[in-house]
């Protein structure tokens, strides 16, 4: 019959972690690193949270900005009797004036008995508005819609129709503002505010990256202390040392207090040990004289020998 060996238990072993192994074990970088982080993922959201709360804000003075546009052109414009159009709006903006600015206005008949259409001198070409199916009015009779312009850009449209006279003659306004040219404003904005805010990340990294070696210092100063005590320069760890690392000093100079009582006590045992070896020593030596022959004098010799070892501790 075959024998069963005894199955070893396994040895456990410490073992670093996967995700640890590849990491630095300089103390420094970690916390460096772990700052760094820190501070870029902080910078990504007060960028998000600055450009989204500055959209919004140009978003909506925007949108103000057309509606009041909107009912100043309204209240600017009239019927004649005969049903013509009336009137001369100034909006108070010079883009208005500019050709193909991207703002522009008009005025179109909206209900029987009403011809003629008045338009803003920077608009030099028709733009074609959706129907009422497509986009329809709210129930003050009016509606907001994006639009291509004339030379390509992107508008955003304010419209209405407002009844004009007693007669229920009504007209359709419309007021256009340059939707490409908020963007680019917009744009140009995040671009600033991402330089400043880069600049300012890299410094405040290279500021916590030196207050941080700076916090490190006096692990350096402990080491080096360690050092002068193992070189025998030192006979502990002196200075003073902040708090989060002065118990550890305190802990490492009772370490050597107490190594140097063991060894002390360890010299003692070791000379009361020769000293009572000395007198048996002799008496070996001398029967070993005395005996005399190969035999007396090898024990003679080997117990010289010893003798010397004794005497030197």
């Amino acid at each position: 019959m075959s024998r069963r060996r005894k199955a070893e238990p396994l040895k456990q072993t410490a073992r670093t972690p996967l995700s640890l192994r590849f990491w630095p074990r300089s103390l420094a970088f970690r916390v460096i690193a772990f700052s760094t982080v820190w501070a870029i993922l902080t910078l990504i959201v007060i960028f998000t949270l600055i450009t989204t709360l500055y959209r919004q804000a140009s978003e909506r003075g925007f949108d103000s900005l057309l509606s009041a546009h909107l009912f100043n052109l309204i209240g600017s414009v009239g019927v004649s009797e005969g049903g013509s159009l009336t009137g001369a709006p100034d909006l108070g903006d010079l883009r208005f004036s500019e050709p193909n600015s991207g703002w522009y206005w008009s005025v179109e008949p909206a209900s029987e008995g009403v011809r003629g259409e008045l338009h803003s001198s920077s608009m030099t070409e028709a733009i074609l508005s959706p129907s009422v199916a497509e986009v329809p009015f709210n129930a003050s009779f009016q509606r907001s819609y994006a639009t291509e312009g004339i030379d390509g850009e992107e508008l955003e449209v304010f419209e209405s129709e407002f009844v004009l006279d007693a007669k229920n003659r009504a007209a359709r306004f419309r007021v256009m503002g340059n939707k490409t040219e908020l963007e680019q404003e917009i744009g140009a904005f995040q671009r600033r505010l991402l330089t400043y805010l880069s600049l300012f990340g890299v410094g405040m990294i290279a500021i916590n990256a030196i207050a941080i070696l700076l916090g490190l210092q006096p692990l350096r100063r402990v080491r080096n202390a360690l050092a002068m005590v193992r070189e025998g320069t030192a006979q502990r760890l002196d200075g003073r040392f902040p708090a989060e690392i002065e118990p550890l000093a305190n802990e490492t100079n009772a370490l050597i207090e107490n190594n140097k009582r063991i060894v002390e006590r360890s010299r003692t045992q070791v000379g009361n040990l020769a000293h009572s070896l000395k007198t048996p020593l002799a008496v070996v030596i001398n029967e070993g004289r005395a005996l005399g022959g190969a035999k007396g004098q090898l024990i003679a010799e080997q117990a010289a020998s010893m003798q010397k070892q004794v005497d030197h501790y």
